[in-house]
């Protein structure tokens, strides 16, 4: 795609799972569709640096789409992973709270309950009996939860498009999306010019610097860096176990992959540049908050494994603690659709995230 002009119906910048999502729902409705990624193979930014779990929808009262399409997104995502046979598990997880927490955990169980979230509270007799190694006052157990094999799924979500008709280009950068003339244009790294009726930005970390310049709207970058450590054993729980959230995050919570390895993450550091090292030094502060909820961690089997960054946005110095489908036209009509703040729960809420663009068109 050197240095030429193409032009085509739908044009999808990204390839994460939310960009491959968007990107299949309008091939398979007969849309003419280039999907352009920056790496080598789709997913391989952040959504191959998630924790693969798929999200009940229990925490996002301050974020009502975030709530609405990972409600929405959970069942689609479920019903895809049995329909294409992608590995998943509905463990399920309890939410735990330690003494004078029991007023959030409540909050969090109304919530679910008004949302028809399947949730209920466990007594302190509960959990003893469920989990005898786990240390807290209260619990809430969402059975809902669960975690799916996220290199499964992007390939299933590329062969999807692919199948559909869809037109896959790796290791292009998009440098700018200009409306400025009658169509959308992108222009890419390499002097090719593409030309479509609809782009969706969905460039994840780079979604706010690729917004057309024309469009004012005040949002800055906030990027969230979370680290996660991997466990050297086998740990006694059956379902993930999360502390309840803290500022910037949920916590440093235990995730189990599809073999039953344990890891612990993410904590929630502000940086100002793009940096995925995993620190070795932090594994002390790891081990404090593991023990708040499982006190016979041995943080001598803890080790770094990997991180992710999450694409947040700030608003007047706020951070916003939503969703984001920023929208704007070129004079001819044509449409941009910007998704910023594609953060978590992200890869659960995707099928749902594609669902909503296609309704706006």
């Amino acid at each position: 795609m050197a240095r030429e002009e193409v032009k085509t119906e739908v044009l999808v910048v990204g390839g994460g799972a939310v960009g491959v999502s968007v990107a299949r729902y309008f091939a398979l409705a007969d849309r003419k569709v280039i999907l352009i990624d920056s790496e080598a193979t789709p997913g391989s930014v952040n959504s191959s640096r998630n924790s693969g779990v798929i999200h009940a929808g229990l925490y996002y009262a301050n974020s009502p789409t975030k709530e609405k399409l990972c409600i929405r997104g959970k069942h689609l995502l479920y019903n895809y992973c049995r329909e294409k046979n992608i590995p998943f598990q509905q463990l399920g997880k309890l939410v735990v709270a330690q003494a004078g927490e029991e007023p959030l955990l409540n909050r969090i169980f109304e919530r679910a309950a008004a949302n028809e979230v399947p949730a209920r509270l466990l007594s302190r007799e509960e959990i003893k009996i469920a989990c005898p190694d786990l240390s807290c006052v209260a619990a809430l157990v969402s059975p809902s939860t669960g975690i799916v094999d996220t290199q499964s799924l992007m390939q299933s979500l590329v062969t999807d498009f692919e199948a559909a008709g869809g037109l896959l280009h790796c290791r292009a950068r998009v440098l700018r999306i200009d409306t400025s003339a009658d169509l959308v244009q992108a222009e890419l790294e390499d002097g090719t010019r593409v030309t479509a009726d609809i782009v969706i930005n969905s460039a994840g970390l780079s979604a706010l610097s690729l917004v057309p310049s024309g469009v004012e709207h005040g949002y800055e970058n906030f990027f969230l860096k979370g680290s996660y450590f991997s466990y050297a054993s086998r740990v006694p729980f059956k379902t993930l176990v999360y502390p309840l959230p803290s500022q910037g995050g949920l916590g440093i919570h235990l995730t189990l992959d599809l073999a039953g390895r344990a890891r612990f993450g993410p904590d929630a550091s502000a940086i100002s540049t793009l940096d995925f090292a995993v620190r070795p030094e932090d594994g002390p502060k790891f081990g404090a908050a593991i023990k708040q909820y499982w006190p016979d961690c041995n943080v001598n089997k803890l080790s770094p494994d990997y991180a992710g960054v999450r694409p947040k946005l700030k608003l007047a110095g706020l951070v916003v603690p939503d969703f984001l489908f920023l929208q704007s036209h070129a004079s001819g009509g044509s449409k941009v659709i910007s998704l910023l703040g594609m953060d978590s729960p992200g890869l659960t809420s995707c099928l749902a995230i594609a669902e909503q663009v296609f309704e706006m068109i």
